[in-house]
């Protein structure tokens, strides 16, 4: 029959993607292949990411690309997100490479949307949240020795899956039915050479040595997969366990990262092509600014350890990029089984269930004393000028006309408008233990005439424990700072009597004052606790209406349908310490309160497939299919999403396609509860500067509520992020509702065996986001100096004391709301094919080259931040302080493998990113801050191109060997600026650079063995 002869094409075709990406049509299915062959012509029918009806090909509707097991193998990597990330659709988002801003998980991010827009699943079934803090799934619950296969849909996929699927899904097929035992491990390590030309100007200029070339960054992997079947044939159990160790590495190792960068301002505001070290003006030579008079009277104490006051410049500024992890430590521990047992054809039990314990630790520059920060969240410390800590100059500068008697007690107290004191080589940690459980049971089975059912139970749990060490108690720096001799032993203690209390000499530079015991009494510890928790209970029944003559007399399949009902309910809770609670860690970004609540939906659903002609002239294969589901939210109310889906084949060769999908994204528990608090944001206050030139003018300053006479005299946010009002909003949000389609063709030419090509028109429409804030920090600030009348400028709160907008009174409201929309549309294309090379020598064969191709040209991300405004911002093509992490037009994947005839693979990989422009020189208004168009050196990032080779081969049967290099040129990532631009910063940039999309660790080299018994 000849559709049954194009389907088997179609499985065979799919066969060229063994070792390699493909995308859209011809998923590489090798068991399934397997299956058509031992058939005949009969296809086995298969359920194909996008759709819960079985098909009887592998086509999508959607676009869809799928990472088989052997990519994952020649890729090295044993974290799924970085081989996600390779993707030309996925964007870096939480990855192993975030330290500053890190939660410990790894998150997918389709299409540059957002994580949270990304629904990821096992097996087709939902991948509960990882965190508390974020409920967004952690992809470290999936063990890479594990996955058969990767399918990535991109575009909405609420109808067939529910919330989150907005900008698409990522559905981990994993391995089950194994017999036997496999054991797998694998070593890989990073290696640079570090000669950044860039960098060694900037490090020489700041005087600091060039970090010498390093190898590390150890990688550890092994896994071991047990399966059986059971006596009778209708079972089996496959378990697993894996452990991966991660070796840490510090910024410091980099030349381009053991500094943090900033660029330099010439005459006339104009940005030279340059960098230069800037670090931050918490100083660990101690920086002491006047509450009056402000830059003028800036003091530092004296870098030839004499306690005198000099005026603080630049060139005493921190350094706290060395003690940043570039890769966090981490040990993470998977186990778990997948089973089934056919006790009837109509009742089939199975259960799954998957264990992890993953620490790792996100250790970032040292704490201290951090300007515009003192006791009770309000702003700066008080000093009293009797303090016998104090030389008699720095008494007098600090306490001018004021009678000093050193050590006596009273005297006057003066309160300083910010202390910047470093405690340098203490760096602050992030201990971060994430223990997840999912496991399942559910029942499934053919009733006969047509029709199936599937019905299971799903609990997922991610507990969270968090230790942070390193951080000072702003409490407990205020006692210390007063201090006064005692009466009986003439020694210096603290004025409040309080026999723990150490004094803190902060009088000092680089810590020469500072004692152990004092710094065991100012650092405090903080611990945090917290649970996700996702419950699902879900039934569907599956039919082929064909078994009631129910098809259309052209098509060879009958009408397929699918229905049923799931509930769902999340819940977390998440408690901090009373320290963290009351805002006394000092770096910690301000409080952070406990939450706890949760959130149900209820759920109907149903999808139809309907098969029109098939073997007709010019009429091939005709199928169109619909979709609905019908949500109520116990907060956010109803919804109603839905699809509609087509497929026409003219002739075997060529398969036009399109598809309308209305998905929705419902508010998590985190974004409904969060309490509202005052913490870090990355942007920077365009009416403040270190150097007396604020960005802005007075009049544009004066918009934004900040009195005169601050003006000129207001130092700049440190490190790039100053204060945001942020948290939940559980009575006025509403879900997200998007409307994405999509259109193109894939041609399988049988002229050409082997061949196969798609193209496929996306577009992505997302209303009514949930953001923080109604616009972005730097969105609103930029509206409001341009327009005094602006509702933006209420949105901005400056601190009444010191005029900042870094203190707990001084911020831009960023809470939880509907805003807006996001827009995206481009283009995917993909190509595949396989080629046996002729005879070489006496009629022996040459093997065979496989090719593939995965590209994306992403036309537009167009933001409008506010739907109070009509205002847009197109991000495609552009990166910064606004758009974030680069979004190059062109992103491509291409591999070239050669399978030779002497059981050796060889294979060589090319990533592209296309380039992109600062967002900040765009000339829209709302990018545009209109005091950088003359920058240069952070202008353009270029297109980068990294290569890759990877060789396996077959010892023996049963044995295989595999090693490769990942760039191979160790190509230095692009470097940014970090502070007063605030480009790079984090969570996402890190190190001057944006890890996790550019390869920010050098030269990646591994070798691994895989053993099957």
């Amino acid at each position: 029959m000849k559709t049954a002869t194009i389907r088997a094409q179609l499985l065979a075709s799919s066969m060229i993607t063994g070792v390699a990406l493909v995308s859209v049509s011809t998923s590489a299915f090798a068991a399934a292949a397997a299956a058509s062959s031992d058939s005949g012509n009969t296809v086995q029918e298969l359920v194909v990411t996008g759709s819960r009806i079985p098909q009887p090909n592998l086509t999508s509707v959607s676009p869809l690309t799928t990472v088989t097991s052997a990519e994952v193998k020649l890729s090295g990597t044993s974290n799924v997100e970085s081989l996600l990330n390779d993707l030309p659709s996925s964007f870096a988002a939480q990855t192993s490479q975030v330290s500053n801003g890190s939660d410990g998980t790894a998150q997918a991010n389709l299409r540059n949307l957002g994580a949270q827009r990304t629904l990821v699943l096992v097996d087709g079934k939902r991948l509960p949240p990882g965190d508390p803090n974020t409920q967004v799934p952690d992809l470290n619950n999936i063990p890479a020795a594990l996955v058969d296969r990767i399918d990535v849909v991109t575009g909405g996929a609420s109808a067939t899956y529910g919330s989150d699927a907005v900008a698409g899904v990522v559905n981990f097929i994993l391995k089950k039915n194994f017999e036997g035992v496999q054991i797998d491990y694998q070593y890989s390590f990073d290696n640079h050479q570090n000669n950044n030309a860039d960098a060694r100007q900037f490090l020489t200029a700041f005087k600091l040595p060039i970090p010498k070339d390093s190898s590390g960054g150890g990688i550890h992997d092994i896994s071991i997969i047990l399966g059986a079947n059971s006596p009778d044939d209708k079972g089996n159990i496959t378990a697993y366990a894996t452990y991966r160790h991660t070796d840490a590495i510090l910024q410091g190792t980099r030349d381009f990262s053991d500094c943090g960068l900033a660029t330099v301002t010439g005459p006339g505001g104009v940005t030279n092509n340059i960098h230069s070290c800037v670090g931050s003006s918490n100083s660990a030579y101690g920086r002491f600014d006047r509450k009056t008079g402000n830059l003028p009277g800036n003091r530092a104490n004296n870098p030839d350890g004499t306690q005198t006051f000099v005026p603080y410049s630049a060139a005493l500024a921190y350094n706290f990029n060395p003690l940043n992890f570039l890769q966090r430590e981490d040990d993470r521990y998977t186990a778990g089984f997948f089973a089934h047992y056919e006790i009837t054809k109509a009742a089939e039990v199975y259960s799954d269930f998957m264990f992890t314990d993953d620490q790792t630790n996100a250790q970032i520059a040292p704490s201290g004393l951090f300007r515009n920060t003192g006791p009770n969240l309000t702003s700066g410390y008080t000093i009293n000028c009797n303090n016998p800590l104090l030389s008699a100059s720095q008494a007098a500068a600090l306490c001018p006309g004021a009678v000093i008697v050193p050590g006596a007690p009273g005297g006057t107290l003066d309160t300083l408008q910010s202390i910047g004191y470093r405690f340098a080589n203490v760096p602050r940690v992030s201990d971060f233990t994430h223990t997840d459980y999912k496991a399942n049971v559910g029942l499934r089975g053919d009733l006969g005439s047509g029709w199936s059912y599937d019905g299971y139970l799903q609990i997922g749990i991610a507990r969270l424990d968090e230790h942070i060490t390193g951080y000072a108690s702003i409490s407990k720096v205020g006692n210390a700072l007063n201090v006064i001799n005692d009466p009986v032993t003439g020694l210096p203690v603290c004025a409040n009597g309080d026999t723990s209390c150490v004094p803190l000499n902060i009088f000092k530079a680089l810590g020469a004052g500072l004692t152990p015991a004092a710094l065991k009494y100012v650092l405090a510890d903080g611990f945090t606790t917290g649970e996700a928790r996702q419950q699902i209970a879900s039934f569907n029944v599956t039919g082929d209406l064909g078994h009631y003559g129910l098809k259309s007399p052209w098509a060879a399949d009958g009408i397929g349908v699918n229905f049923g009902a799931e509930y769902r309910r999340d819940s977390i809770f998440i408690n901090f310490d009373s320290v963290q609670q009351a805002g006394d860690l000092s770096g910690g970004g301000g409080q952070t309160l406990p939450s706890h609540g949760s959130t149900n939906v209820k759920e109907l659903f149903g999808e139809i497939r309907v098969p029109l002609a098939h073997d007709l002239p010019f009429a091939d294969d005709l199928t169109l299919s619909a979709g609905y589901r019908f949500s109520h939210y116990n907060f956010a109310g109803d919804t109603n999403t839905y699809k509609f889906a087509g497929e026409y084949r003219p002739v075997h060769d060529l398969l036009l396609r399109a598809s309308y999908n209305r998905a929705v994204r419902a508010p998590t528990v985190q974004e409904l509860f969060t309490p509202n608090t005052t913490g870090l944001a990355v942007y920077t206050d365009p009416c403040a500067s270190d150097t007396g030139t604020p960005a802005a003018t007075l009049a544009q300053c004066l918009n934004t509520g900040l009195n005169p006479a601050f003006y000129g005299n207001l130092n700049q946010c440190p490190s790039g992020q100053c204060d945001a009002r942020i948290g939940g909003n559980p009575t006025g949000l509403k879900p997200e509702v998007a409307d994405t389609y999509s259109v193109g063709a894939v041609l399988t030419p049988s002229f050409l065996p082997g061949f196969s090509a798609s193209l496929d028109y996306f577009h992505i429409k997302v209303n009514g986001i949930i953001q923080a804030g109604v616009a972005p920090a730097p969105v609103i600030l930029q509206q409001c100096l341009a327009n005094a009348a602006s509702p933006f400028c209420a949105l901005i709160h400056r601190d009444p004391v010191t005029g900042g907008l870094d203190t707990n009174n001084g911020f831009v409201d960023l809470r939880n709301a509907n805003s807006g929309y996001l827009l995206e549309d481009g283009v995917d294309a993909a190509l595949n094919y396989r080629y046996h090379l002729p005879d070489w020598w006496r009629g022996s064969t040459a093997g065979s080259l496989d090719f593939s191709f995965v590209g994306t040209w992403t036309n537009q991300l167009t933001t409008e931040p506010s739907s109070s405004s009509s205002d847009t911002y197109d991000c495609a093509g552009l990166y910064g302080a606004t758009c974030g992490v680069p979004t190059p037009h062109f992103r491509t994947v291409t591999r070239v493998t050669w399978n030779t005839p002497f059981n050796l693979t060889a294979s060589v990989r090319w990533r592209y990113n296309g380039p992109v422009a600062l967002d900040q020189l765009s000339p829209n208004p709302l990018l545009n801050t209109g005091v950088i168009d003359n920058v240069k050196s952070e202008a353009n990032i270029k297109s980068y191109s990294y290569f890759d080779v990877a060789l396996t081969y077959k010892v023996k049967d049963g044995l295989v060997l595999r090693g490769g290099v990942n760039n191979v040129f160790d190509l230095d990532p692009p470097l940014v600026d970090a502070n007063s631009l605030a480009i790079s910063g984090p969570p996402f940039g890190n190190g001057n650079t944006f890890p996790g999309f550019y390869d920010s660790l050098g030269r990646n080299i591994f070798v691994g063995l895989t053993a099957n018994f």
